[in-house]
């Protein structure tokens, strides 16, 4: 406030200084002279200060130093005008008297509000100016000097008690403005985070602190942008799902699956760019848009994702790994849009998942033909029961002598004139758990077709593939008891076929299932054994009666293959089951496995399989043959 008041009172001081140097030059006027000029020094470095003052950075402008430089050169302003009166008292007229009594009350008065921000300033401004003078009129024979040495005197005072006033007036409006404006410094930075964690709760998971799926539509409309004005050559979509993901919530909790959320967001951001966009789209599934359309990078990048994520997540009590499948959209290879590049994205990963090593797929016209088929039989298979499009095949197993000795059941799909293959559709029941309902009817309609053949083959027997999905089913067991009840046939002559994925599930539990079911005399087999997990401690523990071998390892019999089947019956010896080698086609091939002693033998060397009708006359026929 000094120095901001401080040019004004230099100029007025100036223009005073002057007007009373030249005004009484009748006496004194070489001594008024060199008054004039010192003190116009003195005003002129006054002014310099200030300059520098006004210049200096407001870190600079709070230094101490200031102070007593402005406090120095007011004063010795002040000092000129005491010796004014000192110097030239004697030689002063009447006018010339009034004129510097006027003219130094006037720079008292000024001072009280212009160094009012400094009271012992504007105090000893006061006395400098003031007191000297009055002293000096007060030491006088004249009754109305002695009257104004004293008025000067109480004028004195006067300016001192209006100056502390002005000051703590200062003071106070000071601390209000610092108030008001700290209050308003609060109000704004109050507003700042409250505007802040609006933007957080309308953009931002609440959870990874990654966009949300609206945030994330929109910051990629401005990168769609930039492409069309030709300011990025392109850009690729990573589309991220976790496998395994909805194992953690269900068996771990919720609190675990956001654990690892959170883990799988910060490794994702120490993975990327930092203009890559990256959204949490929903659940298990991410999204990132890369400034990138090269896909030697693009792969590199996707490689990199997958092995960082697939890195052991410390939940505190223990460890788990999960691993990622992305699927990949490149623009404008594939297309210009975000959202159709998104849903192309969606759509490579989908067609991934679950394949192995391999954990990214790039979209291709071939992967969106795939999914809109499986969509389409998806939701055919919903009705395909009945609109009676399902129907069973059967196909025999023989013994070394060549007498079928059992049927297998398969289910065949006829859907639009075409043959669906089971290959294709199976897979499609599995993931829509649809396979409970089409398993329980494939198991009568197998059962139904078995008290058939008894008719003149009591000993036949009935064999019928079981899902995992469909074994697991609570009421799996009471089914089949009941579908036993009904067609009254014994037990024995039922075969359930399995796949070793069972080996990989809770043994108590299966082994609990399958025993129920071989006290009521059904027999269990292991389909396609030696393609998946094997244990022969869990085969002997379950009791299981056969050993189907893989068609594969029959194939290949006649060079490594035929190690593997001797191996198996040797084991079936210990192990106490019996063996079907499946997928034989050719005469060498059945002689191969003739020798190592194979009972049983199932392929198309001996009949594909056969509608119903024709597996009736081709048993009728096999029997006929043997009388």
């Amino acid at each position: 406030m000094l120095y901001s008041n401080s040019l004004p009172g230099i100029l007025i001081t100036f223009i005073a200084a002057t007007t009373l140097a030249f005004t009484f030059t009748n006496n004194n006027l070489h001594a008024k002279v060199i008054w004039w000029l010192v003190m116009t020094a003195i005003l002129a470095v006054r002014v310099v200060d200030t300059r520098m003052w006004l210049k200096s950075t407001p870190e600079g402008k709070s230094r101490k130093s200031w102070t007593m430089r402005f406090s120095c050169g007011c004063l010795l302003t002040a000092l000129m005008w005491s010796l004014y009166a000192v110097i030239f008292y004697q030689q002063f007229s009447i006018e010339e008297l009034s004129s510097t009594n006027v003219i130094l009350a006037a720079m008292a008065g000024g001072a009280t509000s212009i160094l009012s921000a400094n009271l012992m300033l504007a105090s000893i401004y006061n006395i400098i100016i003031l007191i000297p003078m009055s002293v000096l009129l007060m030491m006088q024979p004249e009754q109305y000097k002695i009257n104004l040495g004293g008025l000067g005197i109480c004028f004195t005072i006067i300016m001192i008690i209006s100056s502390a006033r002005s000051a703590n007036y200062i003071k106070e409006a000071i601390l209000l403005r610092y108030r008001n404006k700290k209050l308003v410094s609060r109000m704004e930075e109050t507003i700042r985070i409250r505007t802040q964690e609006v933007y957080e709760i309308s953009n931002k998971d609440s959870l990874t602190r990654l966009y949300n799926r609206t945030a994330f539509l929109s910051a990629v409309e401005r990168v769609e942008q930039d492409f069309n004005l030709h300011h990025i050559t392109g850009f690729a979509i990573f589309f991220i799902d976790l496998d395994g993901f909805k194992n953690i919530n269900d068996t771990l909790g919720h609190n675990a699956g956001d654990n690892v959320l959170v883990n799988i967001s910060e490794r994702l951001k120490s993975c990327n760019a930092a203009d890559t966009l990256m959204c949490r789209w929903g659940g298990d599934e991410f999204i990132l848009l890369v400034k990138e359309n090269r896909h030697q990078t693009i792969r590199a990048l996707a490689q990199k994702i997958t092995a960082t994520l697939s890195q052991p997540i410390d939940l505190g009590d223990q460890t788990i790994t999960l691993n990622a499948t992305i699927g990949i959209s490149v623009c404008p290879e594939h297309d210009t849009s975000v959202t159709r590049l998104i849903q192309l994205a969606d759509i490579a990963m989908y067609s991934q998942k679950g394949k192995y090593p391999e954990r990214m797929a790039f979209y291709n016209l071939n992967l969106e033909h795939n999914l809109h088929r499986k969509i389409m039989l998806n939701e055919a298979l919903k009705c395909a029961l009945e609109r009676q499009e399902l129907r069973l095949v059967y196909q025999p197993i023989v013994d070394s002598a060549g007498q079928i000795v059992s049927f297998e059941a398969l289910l065949r799909w006829h859907y639009q004139d075409q043959e669906i293959s089971p290959v294709e559709f199976i897979p499609l029941l599995e993931q829509s758990g649809r396979i409970v309902e089409i398993g329980s009817w494939v198991l009568e309609e197998a059962c139904k077709m078995l008290v058939t053949l008894r008719q003149g083959h009591a000993e036949i027997c009935m064999c019928v593939n079981i899902s995992l999905i469909q074994f697991y089913d609570k009421d799996f067991v009471n089914n089949v008891k009941q579908v036993i009840e009904q067609q009254a046939i014994p037990g024995h002559l039922l075969h359930l076929e399995v796949t070793e994925s069972i080996f990989q599930s809770e043994q108590m539990q299966v082994n609990h299932k399958v025993s129920q079911l071989q006290k009521c005399g059904v027999k269990f087999s292991v389909d396609d054994f030696g393609t998946g997990y094997s244990s022969l401690s869990v085969i002997q523990n379950m009791n299981i009666d056969y050993i189907k071998i893989d068609r594969s390892f029959i194939q290949h019999i006649e060079n490594k293959g035929l190690s593997i089947v001797q191996a198996v019956m040797d084991m079936s010896k210990t192990l106490n089951f019996r063996v079907i080698a499946e997928g034989v086609e050719t005469e060498t091939q059945r002689h191969m496995l003739e020798q190592c002693g194979i009972p049983y033998m199932q392929g198309y060397f001996f009949s594909r399989p056969m509608e119903r009708q024709d597996a009736l006359a081709y048993l009728g026929d096999a029997s006929h043959k043997s009388e």
